[in-house]
């Protein structure tokens, strides 16, 4: 009961101390590499769900202003493309709630940094290949495995709460830009490519799945 009060109030003091940068003018700023950390997130989302339908991945860009192109081979089948297409946003969704999930777990913080830092070391060396997405994804590897060496104190606890709610809310967040996009390149312009509906219907559609796996893992970890 203790561990589970101790996790409960840094979850909460991770989504309080994000909701007040977040309206400051300098706000933007300091989140802004958490912002590059959900692209990479993102990005991943899609290469990882290429490989799962039999594509390959040619590379991960992430750009300064936190946008992110996946370069890769995807089989002809729209459904595979479909999937492809939805894993950036909705993959998102599932890793920010399963980390606020697997932050409440006893001794594991140090554990799930470790193998974020190292996951990331992965995808530097097979995916990265723009300057600035290789020194984002070096600083952030490094930063959580030196981080994971603390084991689980407070300060291990803090960093993965607040990794955890900033992927959670960005996923859902970073959705709003779809519906001000129309033509051009987008995650919902390809599906609307694909499935012929309109690119506002599959924004909305993983706006309210992500919302509704956020809302879910709340009620469930409360």
């Amino acid at each position: 009961m203790t561990f589970r009060r101790a996790s409960d109030n840094w979850l909460w003091i991770a989504a309080a101390l994000s909701l007040a940068l977040s309206l400051t003018r300098w706000g933007a700023f300091v989140l802004y590499p958490f912002m590059l950390f959900t692209t990479w997130v993102h990005e991943c989302g899609h290469a990882v769900m290429t490989l799962l339908v039999g594509g390959h991945v040619h590379s991960i860009v992430i750009e300064r202003n936190a946008a992110g192109v996946t370069r890769s081979l995807i089989p002809q089948g729209r459904i595979a493309q479909g999937l492809v297409a939805s894993a950036g946003y909705l993959g998102a969704s599932v890793v920010g709630c399963a980390l606020m999930t697997a932050a409440r777990r006893k001794r594991s913080a140090h554990a799930i940094l470790w193998t974020i830092g190292a996951f990331m070391l992965v995808t530097l060396v097979i995916w990265m290949r723009n300057p600035f997405g290789i020194a984002v994804v070096l600083v952030w590897s490094v930063a959580l495995v030196v981080l994971s060496r603390q084991g689980s104190g407070p300060l291990s606890w803090f960093v993965l709460s607040l990794l955890a709610v900033q992927v959670a809310l960005d996923s859902v967040y970073d959705i709003r830009v779809l519906f001000l996009v129309h033509g051009g390149y987008s995650d919902a312009e390809t599906m609307s490519r694909l499935f012929v509906l309109p690119s506002w219907v599959w924004a909305s559609v993983w706006m309210v799945m992500s919302v509704g796996l956020l809302t879910w893992t709340l009620l469930r970890t409360r």
